[in-house]
């Protein structure tokens, strides 16, 4: 029997696609914090769609939720978005106050 370990998919699918996004974001003024702050959602689509195919693709297949790497998808995003956030007022402030 196969084991597949849901949220690791998401986990790396997650990572990549917000390091494109903040990496975007230092080299060009097109992608914006709004932007990635509007989309985060997307993460817990991609979880919600991995466990879904997981569940109905194969029913020998052993599932196991990877507890670890859907904390870390949370913690990532958490982690993302307070940093934005500084970057967002520190800008704000240089803006309105000088």
């Amino acid at each position: 029997m196969r084991t597949h370990r849901v949220g690791t998919i998401t986990l790396g699918t997650g990572l990549i696609l917000f390091g494109i996004l903040f990496f975007l974001r230092i080299i060009t003024p097109i992608i914006t914090y709004d932007l990635i702050f509007k989309i985060w959602p997307v993460l817990f689509i991609l979880l919600g769609s991995e466990i879904l195919i997981s569940n109905s693709r194969n029913k020998e297949e052993i599932l196991i939720y990877d507890k670890t790497a859907i904390f870390l998808v949370v913690l990532l995003t958490l982690f993302a978005m307070a940093m934005a956030a500084m970057q967002w007022l520190y800008e704000y402030s240089i803006v309105h106050y000088r």
